[in-house]
C-alpha cells in the first residue's frame, strides 16, 4: 500500500445499505465506492497528486496509479530474500530507532560477520592432517551463561554430496564461511520496507507487520524499555514524553546487547512538557492583565457574550453601535434609566417574540392585544418574563420589583441575567437566522474576491520576475558599444594629435626637417594648424553635444523611472486600500467571535474587532483580564514559547492579527484621552455658567437604527 504523508493509506469502506438500482461511483485502480460524485472527484484529485511514495522501494513524488505499479515491481525483487533471514532480519528491526540507511547498514555488517540458523555455509571439519572442508547447515546458535566468546559459536550438522546429515559438532563462527554473501544492501532495504512502517516522525521506532511477523518470527518481541513507555520501581508503566532522553536496550540473536540513546526532540510538542535550556533563548515575562471590571468578575464572561451578540447582529436588532465600556456602565448605573439598557431590552424582546410559538403564548395570556412598544417596555418584559414557557428564567422572582418601576434598583448581575435570557430566546428566532444566512454568504463572497485579489497579486509579482530577467539577459550590450565607441574615438583623437605632432609640432622633428619646413611656404603651414585647430573644435563640439544629448536622455530616464514609480506607489496604495476594504467586509459578516488561541496554563485569548482591548480568559472560565497598550501585547508576544504546541498557534495567530490589535489598542487610547478632557471641559463649562452639565457618555446614547 502507498504511502501518504509517511503513514499507511487506508481505503475508503464501502457505503453500508448499498441498493441494486442505486446510481455509484467506482475508482477503478482501488475498487472504492462512493455514492456522491463530488467524494468521487475529491478521491480522483488526491490521486492524482504527486504526493505518494512507493513503500518497497523509497520512491516519492508519485500518483498513487504510479506508486502501486512501482510497489508491484519491487515486491517481484523482494521475493528473491533468502527465506531463512527473513525471521531474524525483522527480529533485529523490531522496534529499532535508526533511520533506514542505518538500519540497512548495521543489519548488513551484522550478518555478513555472522550466521543463521537454517543457512548452509562451508566449515573445516576434522582435526590435524585429517581436515577436510566440506558443507554443513547451521542447527543452532549456543549462548552459554558465564562465557563470553569473542566470536559465536554455532551447532552445525554436517553433509555429505547428497546433502544427508552425517554429523554434528559444535564450531565457531571462525572456522565457517559463505561462498558470497546472501543478499544485497538494496534487497535488504527493499525488503526491510515491504515488510515494516514508521512513525511519521524520524526518530519512530520500526515496527513489523503483524501477518508477517506471525509468518517468519516464532515469538514476538517483547517492546523494549524506553520507547514509549517504562516501568518505575513498584512495576507501574510510566509514559515517556517527547524531548524525553531515552535509553533503549535491545538483545539481538546472538545476545549481543544493543544500546540507543536518543531524545525525540521534534517541536513543538505539549506545552506542560517543555523543559527550557541554557540555549533557548531568554523569554519575557508574561505581563499580568488587567482586573478592574466594574461588574463582578463571575459577570464578565456574561457581560462580553451579550455584547458580542448585540454587536454581530445590530442590524437585525435594530440597535446603533455602543461599546462594551458603556454597557458596562449602564448596567452598573442606578442613579436612573440608562437608556442603552432601555434599547437593548426593547430591541431583544421585539426579535425573541418573531418565534410564532412564543408570540401566540405571550399575546393569549395578555389581557390587552396591544402591540410592544418602547414606552411600556417593563410591562412587556414582566409579561414575556411570567410566560409558562420562561418560568425556568430567573427573571421571574424579579418581576414585582420591575413593575414597580425600580427596575434600576436591580443588581447589575440580575440586569446582565435578564438580558442572557432574552439572547438565548432570540438565537433561534428567523430574524437572527436570516442575518446569518446572509453573513455566509457575504462572507464567501468577500473571501471569493480576496481569493481572486491574491491571484492578480501573484500573477503581476511574477510578470515583473519575468521582465526583470529579461532586463538582466546578457544579450543586452547595447550600453557597453555606446562606451567601447566612445573610447575608439578618443583614441583616434588621440592618434590624430600624435601624428601631428610628428609631422612638425614635435621640437626633435622640427629640428631635422628644418630643411622641409623652409621649403614649404609660410601660407600652407598656418593653413593646416588652422584647419587642425577647426577639427579639434569641431571633436570638441561634437562632445559637448553628445554630452547634452545623454544628459537629456538620463533626466529622461530618470522623469520615467519618477513617474512609473509614482504609478506602482499609487497602484501599491490602491491594492492595500482594497485588500483593507475587502478585510473590512469579512470582519462585517462574522457570525461568531473565535479565540486566538491559549498559552500553555490553557488561558484562553479573545480579541473583538469592535473593542480596543486584548481579553484573557483562565483556563476554569472564571478568571478575566485584558490588556489596552501597544507595549503589554509586545511583551506578551516575546513571553510566548516556540516549543509549546499551543503558545507557538497563539504567536502565528497574534503576528497575523499584529497591526489591527495594536491599532486598535492605540486608538483606544487617544479616544478615552479625548473622552476624558471633553467630559472635563463641559464640567469646567457647567460650574462656569451654573448650569446642569449635559449627558455624555453611556447616557447620551441614542439609537439611531430603531423604528419610529
Amino acid at each position: 500500500m502507498p504511502l501518504y504523508k509517511r503513514k499507511l493509506y487506508t481505503l475508503m469502506k464501502p457505503p453500508k445499505d448499498l441498493k441494486l438500482d442505486e446510481q455509484l461511483f467506482q475508482v477503478r485502480f482501488t475498487k472504492e465506492i462512493f455514492r456522491e460524485y463530488q467524494e468521487y472527484l475529491n478521491c480522483m484529485k488526491l490521486y492524482q497528486r504527486r504526493v505518494w511514495t512507493c513503500k518497497v522501494s523509497g520512491k516519492s513524488n508519485l500518483t498513487y496509479k504510479e506508486a502501486i505499479v512501482s510497489e508491484h515491481k519491487a515486491n517481484e525483487k523482494v521475493q528473491q530474500f533468502p527465506k531463512e533471514f527473513m525471521g531474524p532480519v525483522l527480529h533485529m528491526v523490531q522496534f529499532s530507532p535508526l533511520r533506514i540507511d542505518e538500519l540497512v547498514d548495521s543489519l548488513y555488517k551484522d550478518f555478513k560477520e555472522r550466521f543463521v540458523v537454517g543457512e548452509v555455509v562451508t566449515g573445516t571439519h576434522g582435526e590435524g592432517s585429517s581436515t577436510s572442508t566440506c558443507m554443513c547447515q547451521i542447527l543452532k546458535v549456543l549462548k552459554e551463561e558465564g562465557k563470553k566468546y569473542e566470536t559465536p559459536r554455532y551447532n552445525v550438522a554436517w553433509l555429505d554430496d547428497n546433502n544427508r546429515k552425517i554429523g554434528i559438532s559444535k564450531e565457531s563462527a571462525d572456522d565457517l564461511k559463505r561462498k558470497r554473501h546472501p543478499f544485497s544492501r538494496a534487497l535488504l532495504k527493499a525488503f526491510v520496507r515491504e515488510s515494516t512502517s514508521s512513525g511519521p516522525s524520524r526518530n519512530s521506532p520500526w515496527s513489523v507487520d503483524e501477518m508477517v511477523n506471525e509468518a517468519h518470527t516464532q515469538k514476538k518481541r517483547k517492546h523494549p524499555e524506553g520507547t514509549s513507555a517504562r516501568k518505575k520501581a513498584d512495576g507501574k508503566r510510566q509514559h515517556v514524553h517527547k524531548g524525553e532522553l531515552l535509553t533503549l536496550r535491545i538483545t539481538d540473536l546472538w545476545g549481543k546487547v544493543i544500546i540507543y540513546r536518543l531524545r525525540r526532540t521534534r517541536y513543538p510538542i505539549e506545552d506542560s512538557h517543555v523543559n527550557l535550556s541554557s540555549e533557548d533563548p531568554q523569554l519575557n515575562d508574561r505581563p499580568v492583565p488587567s482586573t478592574d471590571f466594574l461588574l463582578p468578575m463571575a459577570c464578565v464572561g456574561d457581560l462580553l457574550m451579550v455584547w458580542d451578540f448585540c454587536s454581530l447582529f445590530s442590524k437585525a436588532l435594530l440597535l446603533s453601535p455602543f461599546t462594551l465600556e458603556e454597557l458596562e456602565k449602564s448596567l452598573d448605573y442606578k442613579e436612573g434609566e440608562a437608556p442603552l439598557l432601555l434599547e437593548i431590552n426593547f430591541a431583544l424582546l421585539c426579535i425573541a417574540l418573531t418565534d410564532p410559538i412564543l408570540r401566540d403564548e405571550f399575546f393569549h395570556r395578555r389581557k390587552h392585544h396591544s402591540k410592544i412598544s418602547m414606552a411600556n417596555w417593563k410591562d412587556d418584559l414582566c409579561d414575556f418574563l411570567e410566560l409558562p414557557s420562561q418560568h425556568k428564567f430567573t427573571g421571574v422572582t424579579h418581576v414585582p420589583t420591575i413593575q414597580q418601576g425600580l427596575y434600576r434598583q436591580l443588581d447589575a448581575c440580575v440586569k446582565l441575567k435578564i438580558l442572557m435570557e432574552l439572547v438565548g430566546c432570540c438565537v433561534s428566532s428567523s430574524a437572527i437566522r436570516t442575518q446569518i444566512d446572509n453573513n455566509i454568504e457575504e462572507h464567501q463572497l468577500a473571501m471569493a474576491n480576496k481569493r481572486e485579489a491574491e491571484v492578480e497579486e501573484l500573477k503581476r509579482k511574477n510578470e515583473e520576475r519575468e521582465n526583470l530577467k529579461r532586463q538582466q539577459c546578457p544579450g543586452n550590450t547595447n550600453f557597453l558599444a555606446v562606451e567601447n565607441g566612445d573610447h575608439q574615438e578618443e583614441k583616434v583623437l588621440e592618434n590624430g594629435r600624435e601624428h601631428r605632432n610628428q609631422e612638425g609640432e614635435h621640437p626633435f622633428l622640427e629640428k631635422e626637417n628644418h630643411h622641409s619646413v623652409s621649403v614649404r611656404s609660410r601660407h600652407v603651414l598656418l593653413k593646416e594648424k588652422l584647419a587642425a585647430k577647426l577639427a579639434l573644435e569641431g571633436v570638441k563640439e561634437r562632445q559637448r553635444t553628445e554630452e547634452q544629448k545623454k544628459l537629456q536622455e538620463k533626466r529622461k530616464e530618470q522623469a520615467e523611472a519618477l513617474t512609473q514609480c509614482k504609478i506602482q506607489q499609487q497602484m501599491l496604495a490602491e491594492r492595500l486600500k482594497k485588500q483593507e476594504h475587502l478585510e473590512r467586509e469579512m470582519e462585517k459578516h462574522y457570525i461568531r467571535t473565535t479565540p486566538l488561541g491559549k498559552d500553555c496554563f490553557h488561558n484562553c485569548f479573545w480579541f473583538f474587532f469592535r473593542e480596543g482591548r486584548l481579553f484573557v480568559e483562565s483556563n476554569d472560565c472564571k478568571q478575566w483580564g485584558y490588556y489596552t497598550a501597544k507595549e503589554e501585547l509586545d511583551a506578551l508576544f516575546k513571553s510566548l514559547n516556540l516549543k509549546g504546541i499551543r503558545e507557538k498557534s497563539l504567536q502565528k495567530e497574534l503576528e497575523t492579527l499584529y497591526e489591527k490589535i495594536s491599532t486598535a489598542l492605540q486608538k483606544r487610547s487617544k479616544e478615552l484621552a479625548q473622552q476624558y478632557a471633553v467630559e472635563e471641559a463641559l464640567v469646567r463649562r457647567s460650574e462656569c455658567v451654573r448650569s446642569a452639565p449635559r449627558l455624555t457618555g453611556f447616557l447620551a446614547y441614542v439609537n439611531r437604527l430603531r423604528m419610529p
